[in-house]
């Protein structure tokens, strides 16, 4: 009898264990999967705001670069004498997209373009039968975006006309080539190896595959096989220009299949609707888990011991397992989560970024449109030939200021752009700040006379030289001097101040002005940035002044701010290192 009730109790101690054993393995398979579930839907929408991010910025470069030619081709000038050529230089090297820009006359000739060796000049487009999107342009007057083709060099790349019309007769178009090699520069953000980007246009067609898998314009539902029912899901959502995530199964090399996770953003360019996709293999998100797997099995297989052995102690080895998943979901999680924030973040950025961009092109537009409405009520003033010599030099003054101006703008937007490319260069010397400043007070003289607005100098005699460049030293001598002006009222008072530090000079530009609220000071120097961004304020200018003086300052080595109260004035102070402890310093570029 004792035998058999020890081997009854066995039976039962084994049925114990085995039951033990399965729930722990069913608790662990149940939790693995609500972990891999959890990761991966995190996974998933960290890679889409990394996937709208990066379409966006494609979306906002592309939409500015084609903004460049449009400004050029709406001149009220007409065509310019050089064909546009200068423009084009210019455009091309700030834009740093283009293969090529050219000029097409009206009868579809090319005529001009930039750079030269990829200009085909004479090639006329009729005779060629390449005539149909010039003509469409010419018709509907907007600008036309092709569809992406490649060229005769080999160049894959989008094709961009731009109308040009002349007191509304129909000049030609300017054209330009964006090629998939510039667009491709775009995508560097997305560094990690595993992922994979491409773009599809409307139609399906493949327009980049950084994986190398398809071909350049060719139809990406050609490699759909027709059971592949998820990953044409995904494909025609692309098409139809929305936005999410998806995943389908596709087999590896080895034979194995595996889940391929796809997030899609759309690119709105002009009359063309593409998707960006982010593609990134499923085992990703394997990785991302790794530690807990790690710590998963070490925590079963001590379990499946301790219960082997001792199987009184499987209560307290489920509980330490439990806990220390919970704690390492809650890690990863918190982990995801903070990227997370992360990227909303800098989404939110971007879309500061992209008002900023609107009340940027308001602004300018506005800043454009009055000195050419001047300029033109003057000139067509001097074509009725009613005045006299008094007027007519007058009216002439007024349209050459008005010309300056416009110079002055486009002087300060190639200085913002030199300065955010780190392009812009320094000749450094020894500089004498009193010869400097007279020479910065005798530009702006005229307008602080017209204001009855008085600048006193409060410099020592023996003021020691700075190390700097001097041009750039009196621009933003006149930028402050300027900005002292427009906000301090007639019969106002303007000081410029120096005094030496240890290894600075350090210098005051204060006006008894209207002064600066403390909730705008923090943003003055940023570029664009205007408290009053409206058509109707009372003070014109783009709101890059400051930021430009900023960038000449910390390029030379030096450092500015700002200190204010509203209706107290405010003062601009920067410094800049004295000539003996620079003189030897010649990494300024």
């Amino acid at each position: 009898m004792p035998d058999k009730k020890n081997r009854w109790n066995l039976i039962i101690f084994a049925v114990i264990v085995l039951l033990l054993v399965g729930s722990i393995f069913f608790l662990w398979m149940r939790a693995n999967d609500e972990v891999r579930s959890i990761v991966e839907d995190q996974y998933q929408n960290q890679q889409l705001i990394l996937t709208q991010y990066v379409s966006s910025s494609l979306e906002e470069l592309l939409n500015e670069r084609v903004l460049l030619l449009e400004v050029m081709a709406r001149n009220e000038q007409g065509v310019p004498e050089d064909l546009f050529i200068s423009d084009f230089e210019n455009i091309y090297k700030a834009a740093e997209i283009y293969h090529v820009l050219e000029f097409i006359d009206a009868n579809g000739t090319v005529v001009s373009g930039y750079p030269s060796e990829n200009v085909p000049l004479g090639y006329n487009l009729h005779e060629n039968d390449n005539e149909w999107a010039f003509e469409n342009v010419r018709k509907t007057g907007e600008v036309y975006i092709s569809e992406p083709a490649m060229t005769q060099e080999g160049i894959f790349g989008s094709f961009v006309w731009v109308p040009v019309f002349e007191e509304g007769e129909f000049k030609g178009t300017i054209f330009g080539i964006v090629s998939d090699e510039d667009i491709i520069r775009q995508f560097e953000t997305t560094s990690n190896s595993s992922n994979s980007v491409y773009l599809l246009n409307s139609r399906g067609e493949i327009i980049y595959d950084q994986s190398g898998m398809y071909e350049k314009g060719t139809v990406y539902l050609d490699y759909i096989k027709g059971y592949e029912v998820e990953r044409l899901d995904i494909v025609r959502s692309q098409m139809n220009g929305l936005e999410g995530n998806g995943k389908y199964p596709d087999t590896v090399s080895n034979g194995r299949s595996q889940d391929i996770l796809v997030s899609y953003s759309p690119v709105t360019w002009y009359n063309k609707n593409w998707s960006l996709g982010l593609s990134s293999p499923g085992n990703t998100v394997d990785k991302i888990i790794v530690s807990v797997y790690v710590k998963l099995f070490t925590v079963a297989g001590l379990s499946v011991l301790f219960i082997l052995f001792l199987s009184s102690q499987v209560y307290f080895i489920l509980l330490n397992w439990n806990r220390s998943l919970e704690k390492e979901v809650k890690k990863k999680t918190h982990e995801l989560q903070r990227s997370n924030d992360s990227l909303i973040s800098a989404n939110l950025k971007l879309r500061e970024l992209d008002r900023l961009k609107t009340e940027f092109l308001s602004m300018v537009s506005h800043e454009l449109k009055t000195p050419l409405t001047a300029m033109k009520t003057s000139s067509e003033f001097l074509l009725e030939g009613k005045c006299n010599q008094d007027t007519r030099t007058q009216i002439l003054a007024l349209i050459n200021r008005n010309v300056d101006r416009q110079a002055r703008m486009v002087d300060d937007l190639l200085d913002i752009s030199r300065i955010e490319s780190n392009r812009m260069k320094f000749e450094m010397e020894s500089v004498d700040l009193r010869e400097v400043l007279d020479h910065s007070i005798e530009n702006v003289h005229k307008l602080s006379e017209d204001k009855g607005i008085g600048i006193e100098v409060d410099m020592p005699e023996e003021v020691s030289g700075v190390y700097a460049d001097k041009d750039k030293l009196v621009q933003v001598f006149v930028n402050l001097l300027n900005n002292s002006l427009k906000f301090t009222q007639e019969g106002g008072k303007i000081t410029v101040s120096a005094q030496e530090k240890a290894k600075d000079v350090e210098v005051c530009v204060m006006d008894d002005g209207i002064g600066i609220d403390p909730e705008y000071l923090e943003h003055i120097f940023d570029k664009f940035y205007q408290i009053d961004s409206t058509s109707t304020r009372k003070v014109g200018g783009c709101g890059l002044g400051l930021a430009i003086t900023r960038g000449i300052v910390e390029g030379m080595g030096g450092s500015i701010r700002a200190v204010s109260e509203p209706g107290n004035g405010s003062t601009f102070i920067f410094t800049l290192g004295k000539v003996s402890d620079n003189r030897e310093n010649n990494d300024f570029h």
